[in-house]
């Protein structure tokens, strides 16, 4: 086996290692992302402090959740 086809090879090690990492990295990542958007987008201009966040970090981790649930079945029709 060449160095190249390895590289190509959906099993290397370092492929499945890269997905590991997005996969936990994903759900910290996407949650406070939402935390921030929902801190400078409702709780600064509307004067609501936690809610805003809170509202932010609750939608970051269902799209945390929705990306590795999209992840991990894209893996398996592979």
């Amino acid at each position: 086996m060449s160095p190249m086809s390895a590289m190509r090879d959906d099993k290397s090690f370092f492929v499945r290692l890269g997905r590991l990492s997005a996969i936990i990295t994903i759900l910290p990542a996407s949650m406070a992302a939402g935390w921030m958007l929902g801190y400078f987008l409702l709780d600064r201009p509307l004067d609501c402090f936690p809610w805003g966040g809170v509202v932010g970090t609750f939608v970051g981790a269902g799209a945390g959740f929705y990306e590795i649930v999209r992840l991990l079945t894209g893996n398996r029709k592979r």
